[in-house]
């Protein structure tokens, strides 16, 4: 058997709080990693996962070390390299991309210049050979024009542009080892499946071993012959991917599957989530970390940790006590998406979106809406953006093009489609936070296209944003009641501080947060309960509308099924309409009523979300669902690489 490309042994690390008591965000975690290989590594937020990744290249930050354990690279320990030794292996022979693009790339230097950075710091040709590399890299990540477009600055591309961008930059110096954390979790699902062949591609024709990190059990099935499972800083399970997903031993391992959306499953269906919160790692863990959580815990799992052992001749590894009885009797069954795809003899009743204000009411009245003003309507809006070009000249951008839609109290609607199809620009348009060029904007019947200062401030109520990135949206120096209790006074509705103080803690129990978290600041948070404080937020106000921009997309599977289902909670108990836009379509069919396909800034398709999703008719909704990644390994998973 030849040697491994990577060998991690024991590998722990520690960070310092500020009192000086340690955080033990890893504990003595084994794997192997050959040429070639393939290893996708999950778990949920605080697992572990992107500390193990760092970990290995020494990029840890703040106050994290290493403080126990090797991690061998070709036989050379990077654990205890010096800072010379570990230059020459960061972005050359280990390549990382990180998740978040706009805190990774620079927002005062073009795409060019950070791309050339990274060649011209391993030596990689002249600057006209370097240029042509990052035209070249572009082009593999499927950037659009990247000749127009190699000038441009971070700010100027999409969440999932942006990401491509890192990606780009991260094979620039083809590593041995590439380590991906979360590289598709801001991207579609047709960037997504370009992103995972490029990386299969790369992985095959190079050799370049992947060590995948992400929460989406679609990707680990579609690209990763093996998976490792980790939680409260240790591994819990690891195995043969088709083996670990369809025949989980470790009842964590079957709850994050059993959280996961289906593409199959109708519109309405509640996502399951695991009851509790991940471990405090700074305390001392005596038995199996995951044992407050599980319903098969006993006196033994609170006293006495499983290690890792074999379950089988397979390679199948499990740490629990009750490995036999965490094995669910059957993984939910997903109906292959290509073959949903394929459906194209039903229709469902509206297929394309008609265009104008006359047609749009022809169409509403065949899909039986009722009388009256709708609750919020858009009809063919427009939105240009002008970027400087060539020559200097001013080129429009049509990010919005003809867009028509309405909103019934108490409905959600879908919005998906590629990064940059604008998806973000039309929620932007539907708070007024951009100007429309065209078209006509009502709420409750009233024309707010181009208000006036009070009708804007009215609208403003009436309509709220739930962002995607919930730390960046909160202001890290409020606290979360100052935060949450700030539209409050902007609107009047509580000028009184003690009123506010009760509504806010109100909002917090409302979005299942405890009240005493109004004193505290959004660091102290997870992500997932970062989003419940940006939720909070939102419906301070009392809108009518909240306008939910990808509010999911960063969270892995059991906050995402906590959150998705605290939405359909809140839609159900205040009657609240909701724009969900997502890349993700199982959460989008699983809390909408209706869906809008979004392609090159127009709607192409729109109807009854089981209809779309089962019946699609146009080419580009069908191309959605056949690149949307299925949990459940294919009869022919990812093999392995020959030993």
């Amino acid at each position: 058997m030849t040697p491994p490309l990577l060998d991690v042994r024991g590998l722990s690390v520690d960070f310092h709080t500020p009192d000086g008591s340690p955080v033990h965000a890893v504990r003595e975690v084994d794997f192997t990693l050959r040429r070639g290989e393939t290893l996708a590594v999950v778990g949920e937020s605080g697992s572990g996962k992107s500390t193990t990744a760092l970990a290995l290249s020494r990029m840890l930050p703040g106050t994290g070390r290493i403080t126990a354990g090797s991690v061998l690279l070709d036989g050379r320990d990077l654990a205890a390299a010096d800072e010379e030794e570990l230059r020459a292996v960061r972005g050359a022979r280990i390549g990382m991309i990180f998740q978040d693009p706009m805190t990774s790339l620079n927002p005062v230097l073009s795409v060019r210049t950070q791309l050339d950075e990274v060649l011209h710091a391993h030596g990689r040709g002249d600057r006209r050979s370097r240029r042509a590399r990052a035209l070249e890299l572009l082009d593999l990540v499927g950037i659009p024009d990247p000749h127009r477009r190699l000038d441009d600055h971070p700010h100027q591309f999409s969440g999932g542009q942006r990401q491509r961008i890192l990606i780009a930059m991260a094979l620039a110096n083809e590593p041995d080892v590439l380590l991906a954390d979360e590289p598709t979790t801001a991207l579609d699902a047709t960037v997504q499946e370009q992103i995972l062949q490029l990386l299969g591609k790369l992985n095959e024709e190079t050799g370049t071993a992947l060590v995948l990190i992400t929460h989406n059990m679609g990707v680990v099935a579609r690209s990763c012959a093996r998976v490792l499972v980790m939680y409260g800083g240790t591994v819990v399970e690891d195995g043969p991917t088709a083996e670990v997903l369809t025949r989980p031993r470790h009842p964590y391992t079957a709850g994050l599957l059993a959280a996961v959306p289906r593409l199959s499953a109708r519109s309405g269906t509640r996502l399951v989530g695991i009851p509790g919160s991940p471990p405090d790692l700074s305390l001392p863990v005596l038995g199996c970390a995951f044992a407050a959580r599980c319903g098969l815990a006993d006196e033994r799992c609170a006293s006495q940790a499983p290690q890792l052992e074999a379950t089988g001749g397979d390679g199948h590894h499990v740490a629990c006590w009750h490995q036999d009885a965490g094995r669910p009797s059957a993984v939910p069954a997903s109906a292959s998406a290509s073959a949903v795809a394929g459906r194209e003899t039903s229709r469902h009743p509206v297929a394309v979106l008609a265009r104008g204000e006359a047609e749009l009411e022809a169409r509403l009245e065949c899909e039986g809406e009722v009388d009256g003003a709708p609750l919020l309507e858009a009809v063919a809006l427009r939105k240009e953006f002008r970027r400087r070009g060539r020559a200097g000249r001013r080129d429009p951008l049509v990010a919005v093009d003809d867009v028509s839609l309405r909103l019934e109290a108490g409905e959600t609607l879908g919005v998906v489609g590629e990064s940059g199809s604008g998806k973000s620009t039309l929620a932007r348009l539907l708070a007024h936070a951009h100007p429309a060029d065209g078209g006509v904007l009502r709420v409750r019947g009233q024309d707010v296209t181009r208000p006036s200062r009070q009708a804007l401030r009215a609208l403003r109520r009436e309509v709220q944003m739930v962002f995607q990135d919930p730390y960046a949206s909160l202001n890290p120096r409020m606290t979360v009641g100052d935060i949450v209790g700030e539209p409050l006074l902007v609107h009047g509705i509580h000028p009184d501080r003690a009123g506010r103080e009760a509504r806010v803690a109100e909002l917090l129990e409302l979005v299942g947060l405890d009240p005493s978290a109004a004193h505290r600041l959004p660091r102290a948070f997870s992500g997932g309960q970062r989003q419940r404080i940006g939720i909070a937020r939102a419906l301070a106000p009392e809108p009518s509308v909240l306008l939910c921009d990808e509010p999911v997309s960063a969270l892995d599977v059991s906050v995402q099924a906590q959150i998705v289902n605290l939405l359909a909670d809140l839609q159900r108990d205040l009657g609240l309409a909701l724009v969900f836009i997502a890349h993700d379509l199982a959460v989008v069919r699983q809390v909408s009523h209706r869906i809008a396909v979004m392609h090159r800034g127009r709607i192409v398709e729109t109807g009854p979300v089981d209809s779309v999703c089962e019946f699609p008719q146009h080419a580009y909704t069908r191309t959605l669902l056949a690149a949307a990644p299925d949990p459940v390994p294919s009869p022919s998973p990812v093999k392995a690489p020959a030993a």
